[in-house]
């Protein structure tokens, strides 16, 4: 039998170790690290227009095939208008663009008013502030969308750019803009790409891309053009996206993004 003296001297350095280890368990220090949340994907898919529809198709095939996937695998994006393809009658594009809006899977946005004539950089204010406000009309007439976001088709941006979309106070986002716009706006940055080279969905760039510093990051803006991807093109965009849901990364259209994590965006 061990002595009095013993057992009390082996409870006590037993409970010390225990106290200890409690201690250790609420240390938030001793805790393992939190496993960063992936980030959220805003698709920007440019050029949204009329070009290679057949018949009385509203859109191209390449654009119907890219609405299909992504609403077969419920991931949202945001689709850019170009402006002048509102112009004159189209009922069925008109409906195809109104239906999908409604959805709430796809956020509309302005994408010049222009296929190829746009210029922003050098022209004066009222040239540039009339292109955007032109896009901005026809959606409101033709679809009853208002545009939030806007986005250069092709010419770079300058300061009137900047007092240009000032004036225009419904467009809240803008792609690839600068850093605090005189308008407010969010500037969504571009991070990694979608096309290497543009046109060119490139699954295995956007993979390495992801892995090397695209993970940590709050967003991704990943840009392509729908109209240009054929059938090799189409399936590397189909496996970019099929690898961030793997990854965990939650779709959002950009107002989405904006309206629940406007500081991240800034």
């Amino acid at each position: 039998m061990l002595p009095q003296t013993l057992i009390l001297v082996s409870t006590a350095a037993l409970a010390g170790l225990v106290l200890a280890a409690a201690a250790r368990a609420a240390d938030p220090a001793e805790k393992p690290a939190t496993k960063p949340a992936a980030p959220v994907v805003i698709l920007k898919l440019d050029d949204v227009t009329r070009d290679g529809a057949h018949g009385q198709d509203p859109v191209s095939p390449r654009w119907q095939k890219c609405v299909d996937f992504l609403e077969k695998e419920h991931v949202k994006a945001s689709l850019g208008i170009i402006g002048s393809s509102l112009e004159g009658d189209a009922p069925a594009y008109f409906k195809w663009i109104k239906d999908l809006n409604e959805k709430g899977s796809f956020e509309f946005w302005n994408h010049c008013y222009e296929n190829a004539a746009d210029r922003f950089k050098g022209t004066s204010l009222e040239e540039q502030k009339g292109a955007l406000e032109k896009t901005q009309r026809l959606a409101r007439e033709k679809l009853g969308i208002t545009l939030k976001a806007f986005g250069v088709h092709w010419s770079p941006t300058d300061e009137t750019t900047e007092a240009a979309l000032a004036a225009i106070p419904e467009i809240k986002i803008w792609f690839f803009g600068p850093e605090n716009p005189k308008g407010k706006q969010v500037s969504l940055k571009r991070t990694i790409n979608l096309e290497q080279p543009t046109f060119v969905p490139n699954f295995e760039k956007v993979k390495a891309d992801f892995e090397k510093r695209g993970k940590e990051l709050p967003y991704l803006v990943l840009q392509g053009h729908p109209n240009q991807w054929d059938d090799k093109r189409f399936e590397d965009f189909t496996k970019i996206v099929n690898f961030l849901k793997e990854q965990g990364c939650p779709f959002m259209t950009a107002s989405e993004y904006v309206d629940s994590k406007a500081p991240q965006a800034k």
